[in-house]
Order: structure tokens, then C-alpha cells, then sequence
């Protein structure tokens, strides 16, 4: 298969062991392929060396891609905008972030991330901050039942009382939406914010920078 000889976004890795075309549904509508090394892929569109800007229509490609992919495959999502300059540089970090990524592979297999956060409604002008904090601990022992692993994201707001993202295997996800669900009628007082399923950034990730490729993973 011959392709151009120009830059790589590259999108995630999956367990894959052949070259596969997953059709022109990239950045700028490129096709979409992998890159195989020894049991393992690289998922990239030919793409110029440019710096992608973070608006929504990119940010929503980039996502669609990855959606796309998690149908049939366990990802490693990398960090949007990476472009690698050609595929001969992409396999060198394939090779050098080999037995990490494997690992991360391993540790997501079949998994999607969940998000959810808890906002206190605006109606609601007081509310005790020690009932606040039972809410919370109930609602998130109440997920953790349903979920492999949480981890819990900065609460930016006054009214934020959660923001978490969970990892969830794809068989259980019916399963932690109707436990949400129920958590919505239990506490009418808060207003939830239910997103997904993701690729496993909070749990695993490729960010190519200056020192070369980091591969980190948060999953227990």
C-alpha cells in the first residue's frame, strides 16, 4: 500500500497486526489507516506539518475518529494535534514505546471512559456543605460499583459537587448509565452531566513532545 510521503496525525494505538483502512474520515478528510508494529498500530491520516488549532470542528474530527475506531478496537488515544513528521520517525516510536504501550493495552482492553459531573441546581440558593459532602460520597461509591477505576477531576465551581471520569467496560456500560439514572431521581437537587463513552484519556496516553514519546497510564 503506497502512501504519501508527508506528515502522520496520528490518533491513537490498537492491538492490530495488518495495514486496515478505515476510510476517509480524518482531519481535512483524509483517510484513515494503521500503521503496524508487532501486534500493535498506529491509527494516522497523511496530514502537512501544521499546528492544528483547538476549535470545535477539529476537536469534534478528532473525537469522531476515535469513536469510529472504539467500535471495534481497544484504543491508546495520543493528544490532539500530533503530527508526526514522516512514517519512518512514527515507527521509531513505535519501536521505542513498545512494551509500555502494550502494557496500557493490556490494562484498557475493551474499556471506554465515562464521564459525569454533579452540579447543585441553580434554584437552589443554600444547601449544608456536610449533606453536600454525604451526596457526593454516596453518589460516587454508587459509580465506583459500576466502574473499573475513577478518577476525580478538579472541582472548578461553588456548584460543582463531582467531576469525575470512570472506566467502564464496554459490556457494563448499560449498566452505569441505569445506576445515573437512578442517581438523577434520588437527587432532584442536582442537575447531572452524563458524557461518553470516550476514548481512556484519564487513564492512558501518548503525548509526543520534546524529550520523544511519553506513554503514561493511571489504571490501578
Amino acid at each position: 500500500m503506497t502512501r504519501k510521503r508527508e506528515g502522520k496525525y496520528f490518533y491513537c494505538v490498537i492491538p492490530c497486526n495488518q495495514e486496515k483502512s478505515f476510510g476517509n474520515i480524518g482531519m481535512n478528510k483524509e483517510e484513515v489507516y494503521t500503521i503496524p508494529y508487532k501486534g500493535v498500530a498506529a491509527v494516522v491520516s497523511d496530514s502537512p506539518m501544521m499546528d492544528y488549532e483547538l476549535t470545535e470542528d477539529n476537536t469534534r474530527r478528532h473525537e469522531e475518529v476515535l469513536r469510529h475506531i472504539m467500535k471495534e478496537h481497544t484504543v491508546v488515544p495520543v493528544e490532539f494535534g500530533t503530527v508526526i513528521k514522516n512514517e519512518r520517525i512514527l515507527s521509531r516510536l513505535l519501536r521505542k514505546a513498545y512494551n509500555p504501550t502494550k502494557e496500557c493495552l493490556r490494562l484498557v482492553d475493551n474499556m471506554v471512559e465515562l464521564g459525569v459531573k454533579a452540579i447543585l441546581n441553580k434554584d437552589i440558593v443554600y444547601f449544608d456543605a456536610e449533606k453536600g459532602k454525604e451526596c457526593t460520597s454516596d453518589i460516587l461509591e454508587s459509580l465506583n460499583s459500576k466502574a473499573i477505576q475513577a478518577v476525580i477531576g478538579e472541582l472548578f465551581s461553588d456548584r460543582l459537587f463531582l467531576n469525575a471520569s470512570f472506566l467502564v467496560d464496554k459490556g457494563g456500560i448499560d449498566a452505569f448509565s441505569n445506576e445515573v439514572a437512578r442517581l438523577k431521581e434520588k437527587y432532584l437537587m442536582l442537575k447531572f452531566l452524563y458524557s461518553g463513552p470516550w476514548a481512556p484519556y484519564n487513564f492512558v496516553y501518548i503525548k509526543i513532545g520534546t524529550q520523544g514519546i511519553e506513554v503514561s497510564q493511571k489504571v490501578k
